[in-house]
């Protein structure tokens, strides 16, 4: 029975690098299978549904969805099933704004005031330093999450905005990590400025299209009219429950405002590689994936080391091995999880249809631990003593 998964593995694995465009055999594709045998686990005992990408050596090795998109429902969820991202939604943001960097439209560090005449700090001289490489790195120095509550309320991104001036300053702008959902967006309103279109246009068109996310969209109706979409779930003592989904924090779109699909995604992390150098710039990649403040990870105890925010990704070490970047993200009733090393070209994604963070925290260890298990550890004992 092993030996015919594996089989079965391995014509799956030759029929997606043929699409590639490569029909070479792939090394380390156990991580593959240990990866796909605990999203199997996890489906069958916590949660209703999963999608799951992986890539190894800067291939596509798997795309597989889990499970049932709705419970109760016979809809499968596959590898195109459209999840709400959440937070990775920020990585768009910084790579959008690349591009207008590229063309010297605009720079990571264009002042906020008075490039938009709108904005007001509580403290006009606190607030003249505050930077687009500051909203993207969570550095702008105002109390951390600052009106995510009022947004979860339902009141308007726009009124939102106009209360930014009551926000207080707890450090000097770049001086300390403080992450933000309202102030981040404030960096769509910029790439729409320099852009002269709106940021969702832009994106799509510059991103989604190119780099072909086929099942990519923003805003809860390009979320719910298409039918290959899951169902978000909350945690419940009998198990996870159907909710409709949150439309607040569609409203900002740079912070939480794409849906996507795990062969959306696997395409976004193939383009964080450098593959697509046409869409973004690798030397600008490597500014966004650079380390910029230093960020906490509670809910790791600890088995993360030299966490860092760069420019809409986190970055950090894992016992001794350097180079992962990672995002992820919550709105009710989903998970999201997108991890990967920048000098193996090897990562994760992994989206689930239920607020089980437990889950979506263990599938982040997991695949550290088999990382280093297969894509380290392994080669190294390989390697004949001289």
């Amino acid at each position: 029975m092993q030996s015919l998964r594996r089989t079965c593995f391995g014509v799956i694995s030759l029929l997606m690098m043929a699409a590639s465009g490569n029909a070479t055999s792939a090394s380390k594709d156990e991580i593959v299978y240990a990866l796909d045998d605990w999203v199997k686990q996890a489906v069958a005992t916590s949660i209703p549904g999963a999608s799951l990408a992986v890539v190894v050596n800067g291939q596509i090795r798997l795309l597989r969805g889990y499970g049932v998109a709705k419970v109760g429902s016979k809809q499968r969820v596959t590898s195109s099933t459209r999840f709400p991202l959440a937070s990775i939604s920020k990585t768009f943001a910084s790579a959008a704004t690349s591009l207008l960097v590229d063309k010297q439209l605009i720079d990571w560090d264009t002042h906020v005031v008075p490039y938009l005449e709108h904005i007001e700090f509580s403290d006009p001289q606190q607030g003249s330093a505050v930077t687009l490489r500051h909203l993207l790195s969570h550095t702008s120095g105002l109390v951390p999450q600052a009106y995510s509550d009022l947004l979860e309320d339902n009141v308007s991104y726009t009124r939102i905005v106009q209360m930014i001036k009551r926000i207080n300053f707890v450090c000097e702008p770049g001086d300390c990590y403080g992450y933000q959902n309202i102030i981040y967006n404030l960096s769509a309103e910029m790439v729409e400025h320099a852009a002269g279109q709106d940021y969702p246009t832009f994106v799509k068109e510059q991103i989604f299209i190119p780099l072909e996310m086929e099942h990519a969209t923003f805003g809860i109706e390009g979320f719910t009219s298409n039918e290959d979409r899951v169902a978000p779930h909350v945690k419940t003592k009998s198990g996870c429950a159907a909710v409709k989904p949150q439309e607040a924090y569609y409203q900002v779109p740079a912070a939480a405002g794409i849906n996507a699909s795990a062969q959306d995604l696997a395409k976004w992390m193939l383009a964080q590689f450098g593959h697509q150098p046409a869409v973004l710039n690798p030397d600008l990649l490597s500014i966004m994936h650079k380390p910029h403040i230093r960020a906490n990870q509670m809910r790791y105890k600890a088995k993360l080391s030299n966490v860092y925010y760069g420019l809409g990704w986190r970055t950090f070490d894992y016992q001794g091995l350097s180079g992962f970047i990672h995002h992820g993200g919550w709105v009710k009733g989903i998970r999201t999880e997108m991890l990967f090393n920048t000098v193996t070209q090897t990562g994760v994604v992994f989206l689930i249809n239920c607020e089980r963070n437990n889950v979506a925290r263990g599938m982040v260890l997991e695949f550290l631990k088999l990382y280093k298990k297969y894509m380290v550890d392994k080669v190294q004992s390989s390697v004949p003593e001289s």
